[in-house]
């Protein structure tokens, strides 16, 4: 798959079939991530295929899941260690790292023919709690893989032209 088709049509997927997602898919998604533009790699990728680790993750309150996450064959729990980060990495660098790995992980799952999700709403301490993660290791995404049970959705977004400033903010125009 090129590159801009990639883009253009990976979609979230929150419904996943009963396959299974092999190691070898796993490690071509984690050589994505890892070659991600980095300035200190403060990433740190924890890979779990427990159901029941998948039901803790799945939980953001006491009453709600997200099903997407409880019923991925894969979950990847995306974290920044920030022990001993500079002031900057800690303010930006390590997010930046992070976010980078995250779109590289989600267009090789796209090419691989899989569907995932990237999802901010968890309970971190729960989630650092169920996997082990110390104290300055801040957990920032799961992302939820398995094989497609649905085409995903394209999302409604602003047109190009609203959200592209050129050479000063609030001027829209080229010239």
């Amino acid at each position: 798959m090129e590159v801009e088709q990639a883009i253009l049509t990976r979609r979230s997927i929150r419904k996943y079939t009963d396959e299974d997602v092999t190691d070898e898919q796993i490690d071509k998604i984690l050589q994505a991530a890892y070659w991600a533009p980095r300035v200190n790699e403060r990433w740190v990728f924890i890979v779990v295929r427990d159901k029941n680790v998948h039901d803790i993750l799945s939980k953001p309150a006491p009453d709600r899941v997200q099903e997407h996450i409880a019923n991925a064959k894969v979950n990847i729990v995306v974290c920044i260690d920030l022990r001993e980060a500079s002031p900057r990495d800690r303010e930006l660098y390590a997010m930046q790292e992070a976010s980078g790995a995250i779109e590289n992980m989600l267009l090789t799952i796209h090419d691989l023919g899989l569907g995932a999700c990237w999802n901010a709403d968890f309970d971190e301490e729960k989630v650092k709690e169920a996997l082990n993660i110390p104290d300055g290791v801040n957990v920032i995404a799961i992302i939820s893989i398995g094989h497609p049970a649905e085409q995903g959705k394209g999302i409604r977004r602003k047109k190009l032209e609203e959200v592209v400033h050129w050479e000063k903010y609030g001027n829209h125009s080229r010239t």
